[in-house]
C-alpha cells in the first residue's frame, strides 16, 4: 500500500472549470489499475487535504505520469494553487476496528 497526502491552498476565486477538472481526475484515478481510495477534506483555515491510496508504488507512479493528469497538474500550478505539499508514504503499521452491529 502506498499513501499520498496532498495538502493544498487555492486562489480565492476558483477557475470556472475547476469542478469539471476535479471530477475528471477523480474519475480517471478511480479507474486506474491499483487504485484503492480517495478522500478529500477541508479545514476551517482554507487548507484542503486529499488522501489517495494505491496498491503499489508502481501503480501510483503510473497515475502520476498519466498524460491527462500531468496536464491538470500543470494547470493547477498555473491557475489554482497558491501552495501545495505532497507526501508519498508507505504505512508503517495498519490496524482497524469495526463495532459489531447491535442485535435487534
Amino acid at each position: 500500500m502506498i499513501v499520498a497526502i496532498f495538502r493544498t491552498r487555492t486562489v480565492d476565486n476558483l477557475p470556472a472549470d475547476y469542478e469539471e477538472k476535479s471530477a475528471r481526475m477523480v474519475e480517471l484515478a478511480s479507474a486506474a489499475p491499483g487504485f484503492v481510495s480517495y478522500k478529500n477534506f477541508g479545514a476551517a483555515d482554507g487548507e484542503r487535504v486529499s488522501i489517495i491510496e494505491f496498491e503499489s508504488a508502481e501503480a501510483m507512479r503510473a497515475w502520476q505520469q498519466h498524460p491527462e493528469h500531468m496536464e491538470v497538474q500543470k494547470w493547477g500550478r498555473e491557475h489554482l494553487y497558491t501552495e501545495f505539499k505532497l507526501q508519498v508514504l508507505t504505512p508503517v503499521r495498519e490496524y482497524s476496528f469495526t463495532r459489531p452491529a447491535a442485535d435487534s
